[in-house]
């Protein structure tokens, strides 16, 4: 935490382009499947994800890997602690420089976000799964119609237990994928045995840091939604995109930076780096 306050804005600079493109990519994906549920295939769709289709995880990887790619870098790289350097722009396009922007295709970027990628698609169908087995056992047992008493109990017990899972996952994921843009080689065994002593501290501290956004996101969000629509009001489909992934996006910058500032700061204690696979390639 203290790393990221001392230097917020080179960090804020390093990650607020990918997380724009997450925000209009996933927008764009949810407007083209969802502007006509009907249309929409079902063999795209899926209750795990947000938007509710696995896409939605393969178009997010690539843009969090980039994030973490580009923090980490700062971390191996930065001259001296909370000095700000704002580095130059795009990096792996060639002949475009834009200052405050940073954007990199490439191998280490893809391999990370295939990473990424099939984490989230592992736990997101797995609470696509959850639900389905949720509906049948609710169906078996209880008769029709279902009330909400049948239903809360058990939606707010898989709730916890999603929370905790999930987040237990998404932990060990970014460490991973942090210690492979670090060390530049994916080794999870050796990581794991780097940091044992280490591993509920470091657990501990990343479900703070989830739990902390993700109750500002959620917490902002349905506030924007209590004043800005009318009790009486029937929003568009559109409005409720636009302001669902406009009010997320400075948290997703929020949620990349400290997950990926707190796993470098993990990994800079018990991992030596590799400088070379951290730094990205020279501005053309």
């Amino acid at each position: 935490m203290g790393y990221c306050r001392a230097n917020a804005w080179p960090l804020f600079v390093a990650a607020w382009f990918p997380c724009f493109l997450t925000t209009l990519c996933l927008t764009v994906l949810a407007l083209v499947l969802f502007a006509d549920p009907e249309q929409a295939p079902t063999w795209l769709l899926s209750r795990g994800f947000d938007p509710r289709t696995w896409l939605s995880a393969i178009v997010a990887a690539p843009f969090s890997a980039m994030v973490f790619a580009f923090v980490l870098d700062r971390m191996a790289n930065a001259p001296e602690h909370g000095r700000v350097v704002v580095r130059r722009g795009i990096e792996s396009v060639k002949h475009v420089a834009i200052p405050g922007m940073r954007f990199e295709l490439g191998q280490r970027i893809f391999l990370a976000a295939l990473l990424l990628a099939a984490s989230q698609l592992l736990c997101g169908f797995a609470v696509a799964g959850e639900h389905r087995l949720l509906v049948a056992g609710l169906l078996a047992i209880r008769d029709l119609p279902l009330s909400p008493e049948d239903v809360a109990p058990w939606a707010a017990a898989t709730g916890v237990f999603n929370l905790f899972a999930g987040g237990f996952v998404l932990a060990w994921t970014y460490l991973f994928v942090g210690d492979f843009l670090w060390t530049g080689s994916f080794d999870p065994i050796g990581c794991w045995r780097a940091l044992k002593g280490n591993l509920l501290r470091f657990v501990a501290i990343m479900f703070i840091v989830l739990a902390i956004v993700a109750i500002l996101k959620y917490g902002l969000i349905l506030a924007a939604g209590l004043i800005l629509i009318p009790a009486d009001a029937e929003p568009s489909f559109l409005t409720l995109m636009l302001m669902h992934f406009a009010l997320a996006w400075p948290f997703n910058v929020l949620h990349l930076v400290l997950s990926a500032a707190t796993a470098g700061t993990i990994l800079g204690a018990f991992r030596p780096p590799a400088i070379a696979s951290i730094r990205p390639t020279a501005a053309q």
